[in-house]
C-alpha cells in the first residue's frame, strides 16, 4: 500500500452508507394492529392511501425521527384535514405506530417485490405540469439533469416505487470528492476515503493514500448529492408527488 501525508486513517468510513435500521419487530407488529383498527378505514392497512393520503410517501414520515413529528399528529389529529385526535392513546401506543410506518416505509424503498404492491394508478397522485415547473425552477433539477439527456426514458428504465427511490435517495454508487490545500499552496483532489471533523483522507488521481488533520489543510467537500439532500428538507408532500408525476411522463 503506497502512503503518505500526516496521518494514517483506521477509523470506519464516514461517508460509507448507512446500515439498514434495526426494527423492533414485536413493536412493528404491536403498531400495524393498532394501526389497522385507528387509521386503516382512511389510510389503508398498509397505509398506502384510501380515502386519505398515502402515508409512507408523506414528507411528514420522511422527516420524522422516533416520532418526533408523527407522534404529535397522531395523538392531536389534523383538524384542518378532517383528521381525528387520538388523545387517549398512549405514548407507547402511538411509538409502536410509529414504528410500524417506518418499517412499511422502509421496506417499500427496499424490498424487491414492493413494486408489484404499488401500482402506478396508486402512487400517481400528483400534477405533471406542476412537477415540470418544479423541476425547472424552485427544485433546481434542470441545472443538472435533462428530460432529453440523462433522464430520456427513465420511467421506462425504473418501476414505479424504484423510480420514487431514485430521486429522493439517489446516492448508490455516488463518489464524494475532495480538493485539499496544503499549507504550502498545493492542491491534490481525489475520492474521500475517510472525513470528520478532525481528519481528511483521500485516494489521489495518482493512486496513493493521503491523509491530513483538517487543522492543517483546507478542505472543499464535492458531494453530488448535496443538492438532493438539500431538497429533503424542503419537499412537501405536494412537490415530491408532482415531481412523480412529471418523471412519469419521462418515457
Amino acid at each position: 500500500m503506497k502512503l503518505s501525508g500526516a496521518v494514517l486513517l483506521l477509523a470506519p468510513l464516514a461517508f460509507s452508507q448507512p446500515k439498514p435500521p434495526a426494527f423492533d419487530m414485536a413493536a412493528v407488529e404491536r403498531g400495524r394492529v393498532q394501526f389497522k383498527s385507528s387509521c386503516g378505514f382512511c389510510h389503508a392497512d398498509d397505509a398506502t392511501g384510501n380515502r386519505a393520503p398515502d402515508l409512507i410517501r408523506s414528507a411528514l414520515l420522511s422527516h420524522d425521527v422516533n416520532g418526533d413529528m408523527l407522534a404529535p399528529v397522531i395523538k392531536n389529529g389534523r383538524p384542518e384535514k378532517d383528521m381525528p385526535a387520538f388523545s387517549t392513546l398512549s405514548d407507547k401506543t402511538i411509538a409502536d405506530m410509529v414504528a410500524f410506518l417506518h418499517k412499511q416505509a422502509y421496506d417499500a424503498m427496499h424490498s424487491a417485490g414492493v413494486p408489484n404492491d404499488y401500482p402506478l394508478a396508486k402512487l400517481l397522485t400528483g400534477n405533471a405540469a406542476d412537477g415540470k415547473a418544479y423541476f425547472n425552477g424552485a427544485g433546481g433539477c434542470s441545472g443538472c439533469h435533462s428530460p432529453i439527456g440523462d433522464l430520456a426514458g427513465v420511467a421506462k428504465r425504473y418501476g414505479p416505487v424504484a423510480l420514487q427511490q431514485r430521486f429522493l435517495y439517489p446516492s448508490r454508487g455516488v463518489k464524494i470528492t475532495a480538493t485539499v490545500t496544503l499549507r504550502d499552496g498545493r492542491k491534490m483532489e481525489g475520492v474521500v476515503v475517510h472525513g470528520d471533523e478532525f481528519e481528511i483522507a483521500i485516494t489521489g488521481a495518482d493512486g496513493w493514500y493521503h491523509s491530513w488533520k483538517r487543522s492543517e489543510v483546507n478542505v472543499v467537500i464535492h458531494d453530488p448529492m448535496a443538492a438532493h439532500q438539500a431538497l429533503m428538507e424542503k419537499y412537501t408532500d405536494k412537490d415530491m408527488h408532482d415531481l412523480f408525476a412529471y418523471l412519469e411522463t419521462l418515457q
